[in-house]
């Protein structure tokens, strides 16, 4: 299947995603940073009022991530019960000049979005998530998203591809292990003929379908990749290229099946003072460089989105 410009993709995770121009308006804006220096550090005089964010718990920003999506948001190896991360590095920065300290709690990625969106205000469990949301049209009827990365989807396959895997034409009858509550999941679904139908994925497997191992945790997806349980596993770009650099000798990436599409910071749509906090200290971030710095620290900086800004 050629690449899908605009169409289904990513939790990668992405179904048909909002014009690049309602995107860029999101960023567009011309507030003021929380006394940051560039670093983290804010000045109190510069802090937003927090007694009008509704948080979860005060002088905290409470942040919700699937933490098993390395490098984008997984458990620090050497620190169990820490969570690292390009996207856990901006949402820490993010809060910091937000004056706030943040909270990183492990989710469920299928969860994230009800528990944020479905409690009446103050009495959600996040108030807001990092966790490669990509933006798109159903999620945005539940919620808000801040665009802050872009990525695209790929295919882990075992080490030379023995199995010719470059679309998801090429997975009909094979075993495919996927992420659940993902697009990349919902497509797969599509390409049987038995999805939601609005991944943008013609039913390209329906007469002979995919074989598909999903699982909650990422990392156990890719690891049915690496020791053979599975002819290929489907994700996000970054994220098949840093299973590749663990394993160098059973997998590789098999190719970008989808462009990149910007991913979004997930805020509930009736909390304007948080979303507007949120956006002012991401602009100042990108503006001060300290957003490229923490994307470049990961080597991710391909997928940085600063359009409107």
């Amino acid at each position: 299947m050629n690449y899908r410009i605009g169409s289904a993709s990513s939790r990668g995770r992405r179904m048909r995603w909002a014009s690049v121009t309602a995107l860029a308006g999101m960023l567009a804006l011309g507030l003021a940073a929380c006394g940051s220096t560039g670093s983290g550090a804010t000045t109190g005089a510069n802090c937003p009022n927090t007694s009008k964010l509704h948080l979860v718990s005060s002088g905290k920003l409470t942040i919700a991530s699937d933490t098993t999506y390395a490098p984008a948001e997984f458990e620090d190896p050497n620190k169990p019960g820490s969570y690292i991360g390009y996207d856990l590095d901006l949402a820490k920065e993010l809060a910091a000049r937000m004056c706030l300290t943040p909270v990183i709690q492990k989710a469920d990625f299928s969860a994230i979005i009800p528990d944020i969106s479905g409690p009446a205000l103050g009495s959600q469990k996040y108030d807001a998530s990092f966790s490669s949301f990509t933006i798109n049209n159903d999620r945005l009827a539940k919620v808000d998203m801040i665009p802050y990365f872009q990525a695209g989807e790929s295919i882990l396959v075992p080490k030379g591809n023995p199995k010719n895997i470059k679309s998801i034409k090429d997975m009909c009858g094979l075993v495919v292990a996927v992420q659940d509550g993902t697009v990349e999941k919902d497509e797969l679904d599509d390409a049987n003929g038995k999805g939601p139908g609005n991944s943008g994925q013609t039913p390209d497997c329906a007469s002979k379908n995919i074989r598909i191992y999903h699982n909650a945790d990422q990392t156990l997806v890719n690891q049915q990749v690496v020791n053979g349980s599975a002819d290929a596993a489907y994700a996000d770009e970054p994220i098949v290229g840093y299973a590749v650099s663990q394993n160098p000798s059973k997998v590789e990436n098999a190719g970008r099946n989808v462009a990149p599409a910007p991913q979004g910071i997930v805020v509930r749509k009736d909390n304007a003072d948080l979303e507007t906090a949120m956006k002012t200290a991401l602009k100042a971030m990108i503006d001060d460089g300290k957003y490229l710095e923490i994307l470049k620290h990961w080597g991710v900086d391909t997928g940085s989105y600063t359009t409107g800004v």
